[in-house]
């Protein structure tokens, strides 16, 4: 029992020690307080406008028939975009484009109504701006949505002529049409901040977690080389205590930034809320355990604070792309699935959408819950391995 009291004094000493040096360093007061609260509100404004309407589109018609003048007014009708003019030819529109008077081409070539007409399959291409993926995806929208409407359309023609004709088609000659449209379920305003930051506010609470260790660590060793490469702020005491006694103090400095950024920002910009809090709650506790002993494996390889800026650039992009955000992971080879595997972050993103976006329950949700798990038992033996056998042992007890 003296023992165990013993080992449990060494954790908190450790740990009120962490929490003197990280509340006194006011770069790691950046990485784990002041980046946390604003970068998800910076990126959430930056992405706030999920879609645009109304973009500007010409128009060219080397067809000039009835059906090309009802395409282009459905189009015109459509949230999406809007005709701001016909051009003579392709030269003239794309001139158009080039001064900004819009952003999208529709060009309708000149035997567009008699491939209709002739049953074939009719080609309409669209040319657009892609300086800015929201227009893109305006004018495809738009495009889409007016091409379904109109092959509808011509489709249930060309049956009641059928059926008037005599076909035996449907009965009593009236042809039914079938009417498809789709209905959200998670993303309701199917924006691209809806779809992208859930994932990118989990990469945030990563990498400040991460960063923010790294610098505490860089500083330790600052002091070192000041003092004969002893850290006079160093609680002597053994591995695990000193391990555990860090990890309770990161752990508890990011319980608050964690309840703000995973359910008060996607609150604050009305992102979808359909997961339930205590699920997410306990399916945080292995991601930031993970994601606490992943910095202290990385830290040991940090001498310079400066260094963190570095990693903080470098990591940040990996991680987003690894996570299945911007390419979904079962697309990726087996390397780089492997690899992805292999950081917190990607488990914790796909976890956290699927429950906040989707409604998943934890139990819905149990393969990237034992993952997280996984990866912090790995992580603690990792960042165990390498600091008991690297850390200087006038430091560390047996």
């Amino acid at each position: 029992m003296n023992r165990i009291r013993h080992y449990i004094t060494d954790i908190f000493k450790v740990c009120k020690r962490e929490f003197h040096l990280a509340s006194r360093d006011m770069g790691v007061v950046l990485f784990f307080l002041a980046l946390p609260i604003a970068y998800p509100i910076l990126y959430a404004l930056i992405y706030n406008r999920e879609y645009v309407h109304d973009v500007a589109v010409v128009v060219v018609d080397d067809c000039r028939s009835e059906t090309t003048r009802e395409y282009a007014r459905r189009l015109d009708a459509s949230q999406y975009v809007e005709i701001a003019g016909y051009a003579a030819n392709m030269q003239e529109a794309r001139q158009a484009m080039a001064r900004k008077e819009c952003y999208g081409i529709v060009h309708f070539p000149e035997d567009f109504e008699q491939q209709i007409g002739r049953g074939e399959q009719a080609h309409l291409p669209v040319y657009c701006d892609m300086s800015l993926l929201l227009r893109y995806k305006s004018i495809l929208m738009a495009q889409t949505d007016v091409t379904a409407s109109m092959s509808a359309d011509i489709q249930a023609d060309v049956m009641q002529l059928a059926a008037m004709q005599g076909s035996s088609l449907g009965s009593g000659g009236i042809i039914p049409t079938v009417e498809s449209f789709q209905v959200p379920m998670g993303n309701t305003s199917m924006g691209l901040a809806s779809a992208l930051l859930p994932g990118i506010l989990v990469l945030i609470l990563q990498q400040s977690l991460v960063l923010g260790i790294c610098m505490l660590a860089a500083g330790s060793r600052e002091r070192a080389r000041r003092n004969g490469g002893i850290d006079p702020m160093a609680i002597p005491a053994s591995t695990a205590c000193t391990m555990a006694g860090k990890a309770l103090c990161y752990f508890v400095i990011y319980i608050i930034p964690s309840i703000y950024i995973l359910k008060y920002v996607p609150m604050f910009f009305s992102f979808p809320q359909n997961g339930h809090s205590l699920d997410m709650a306990i399916f945080m506790i292995p991601f930031l355990l993970s994601t606490i002993f992943m910095g202290m494996a990385i830290q040991r390889f940090i001498h310079e604070r400066e260094t963190v800026f570095l990693l903080f650039v470098f990591s940040s992009i990996l991680f987003l792309f690894l996570s299945g955000l911007s390419w979904p992971r079962y697309a990726m080879s087996p390397l780089w699935t492997v690899i992805g595997s292999c950081f917190p972050s990607t488990w914790a993103i796909n976890g956290y959408v699927a429950m906040k976006s989707n409604g998943a329950l934890l139990w819905q949700v149990a393969h990237p819950y034992a993952m997280l798990w996984l990866l912090t038992a790995a992580y603690f033996a990792i960042s165990w391995t390498i600091i008991h056998f690297t850390q200087p042992r006038h430091t560390a007890k047996a």
